[in-house]
């Protein structure tokens, strides 16, 4: 029997048409050079990088990591932000038959330890501001090469939108024991045929974000990336004519192939933003003509409340897309308002190379991250045993397998194990499947609070709350309380013109009088900002450790 969801995709998917491409990425991006050499690969602030250009420079530093040494199989890592360098440093390493390790550029040395010795990363691409993070660990790791750049580099004379301030910074000479990747793009003979890796090979070391322990990360294969990257284009339609906004950081698996890859792979334009500023994101779409977006729910709230949005000209979207966090139903209807576009939600992790499931463009159902994928399978399991499979609208463990679910977790049998339940793998996501085959997200399946007995959903509790007029972001999570077992706590952050006109109190009376009193929270707390990682997720176990030195006082 064909899957419910089936019925609700794109008209013009045809699953049993599918062929997955046996062509690694580099190669694909090789050919798109000779296909349209002149076409911008890359929008960096007002400079245009061809797909001649990226190729070449690509195949420059592959050249480059051979006569260095590195062999099929060697790690090497990027620690940069959103960049052409982060590109070039990506295909290059893997051109040269090496894994990516990406590295999080808002991270500390106690984190680069870690993912560093992990991984055995053996050469790393970096900026000169992020090397002063790394240089004084540099000897207790494997590092034999590390290559510089500075951001400014690749930034025209005169930017068409605002660069960040430190992009605009260049730190002078030579530095011991590093190379210069201007150099090496002058220098250094190019690469142009791909290094011999089979699609089951290791191409990516993801660092999961450790929110649970120690950082693990899921081995990507190159076959995951290419397999992805077709499933996406077959599904959303996406021609080479479309133009993306990359604004989503590409260390992280969304922003890397949902973005990055997918300008590779489909041979399409990529206006790349180095960092999260508002007005130049908006800016973007209105100067480059942007036709797709993949944004997470923090820009999605930061753009519906910024009273400025209509005043740019979004006209050119076609899809906006959004993933990585729920969306509560009330800022996705407030986003269709504000900018004429439907919001599709998707879904996905590092360990699927982002997307498993997307809503249908032609109908999206707000509250859901819509339906899986062709190729792909989904189902709702008991969270206890992992196998039982669940009826429709229970909520259980979300469970996936399909060519983008990643081979295991990189020298970590037992995690993996633990993560695989025959051939299905457990996504630690608690959510549902309704009537029509559309999946939603509940919440982690750590993050469930129990409730005087009763199951709490934060994401829930959150989405409710975001209909308030005053509230601008809130984030939820669980107190230990005697009694109940569990208590619901919520940071709100107010918007701008609402501070003063209400308080604490009165939002609690406002929860109480419009979700189950077990559900609403008996606490609320006013704060300027939410913590977030650097992708834009609200950092849940910093707000419990402030819930619980709240509740003790």
């Amino acid at each position: 029997m064909e899957p419910i969801w089936k019925k609700h995709w794109p008209a013009t998917v045809d699953e049993k048409s599918i062929r997955l491409p046996e062509e690694l990425l580099p190669a694909t991006l090789a050919r798109q050079a000779k296909r349209v050499p002149d076409r911008a690969a890359i929008h960096f602030y007002g400079r245009a990088i061809t797909f001649a250009e990226l190729d070449s420079a690509v195949g420059r530093l592959a050249g480059f990591l051979q006569g260095r040494g590195i062999s099929p199989g060697d790690r090497v890592a990027i620690f940069l932000e959103n960049s052409p360098q982060f590109a070039i440093a990506y295909y290059g390493a893997l051109r040269a038959g090496g894994i990516v390790v990406a590295l999080n550029p808002m991270h500390k040395a106690v984190e680069l330890s870690h993912e560093f010795q992990d991984s055995g990363a053996r050469a790393l691409v970096t900026s000169h501001p992020a090397y002063d993070v790394v240089e004084p660990i540099r000897a207790q790791t494997n590092l034999e090469t590390v290559v510089l750049t500075a951001y400014r580099d690749f930034l025209p004379e005169n930017p068409t939108l605002l660069p960040p301030p430190s992009f605009l910074e260049s730190k002078g000479g030579q530095r011991a024991g590093t190379d210069a990747l201007l150099d090496i793009l002058r220098t250094a003979p190019e690469q142009k045929m791909q290094v011999p890796r089979a699609l089951s090979d290791t191409a990516l070391l993801q660092y999961t974000s450790g929110t649970t322990g120690t950082a693990k990360a899921a081995e990507i294969t190159h076959g995951n990336l290419v397999s992805n990257c077709e499933l996406q284009r077959i599904y959303i339609g996406a021609g080479d004519d479309d133009v993306a906004l990359g604004v989503l950081p590409w260390f992280h698996i969304t922003g890397m192939e949902c973005q990055m890859n997918m300008m590779a792979y489909m041979g399409a334009t990529l206006v790349a933003i180095g960092r999260f500023d508002l007005v130049t994101v908006l800016r973007a779409i209105e100067l480059y003509r942007c036709t797709l977006t993949t944004l997470i729910a923090t820009v999605n709230v930061a753009i519906v409340n910024f009273p400025k949005t209509k005043e740019f000209d979004l006209s050119s979207l076609r899809h906006c897309f959004s993933g990585g966090a729920p969306v509560p139903p009330a800022i996705a209807r407030r986003w269709e308002e504000i900018t004429g576009h439907k919001l599709i939600e998707g879904y996905g992790l590092s360990e699927t190379t982002a997307p498993t499931h997307i809503n249908p463009p032609n109908r999206p159902k707000y509250g859901t991250v819509g339906v899986p994928l062709p190729l792909t399978e989904a189902r709702v399991v008991d969270a206890n045993d992992g196998g039982t499979e669940l009826g429709l609208g229970q909520s259980g463990e979300i469970a996936v397998r399909g060519p983008q679910v990643m081979k295991g977790y990189w020298r970590n049998p037992d995690a993996t194990r633990r993560a695989f339940r025959d051939g299905w793998f457990l996504t630690g996501d608690i959510g549902r499947v309704d009537e029509d085959g559309y999946f939603s997200i509940e919440e982690r399946k750590k993050d469930m609070l129990k409730v005087s007995g009763f199951a709490v959903f934060p994401a829930e509790v959150e989405a409710i709350m975001y209909r308030h007029p005053a509230i601008a972001e809130v984030g939820v999570v669980g107190v230990a309380d005697p009694y109940r077992g569990e208590d619901p706590l919520a940071f709100v952050v107010l918007k701008p013109d609402a501070k003063g006109s209400v308080n604490e109190e009165q939002l609690a009376e406002w929860c109480r009088a419009n979700m189950s009193v077990y559900k609403a929270p008996r606490q609320i707390c006013f704060v300027e900002a939410l913590p977030k990682t650097a992708t834009g997720k609200v950092l849940k176990r910093i707000l419990r450790d402030q819930a619980a030195a709240l509740k003790g006082k």
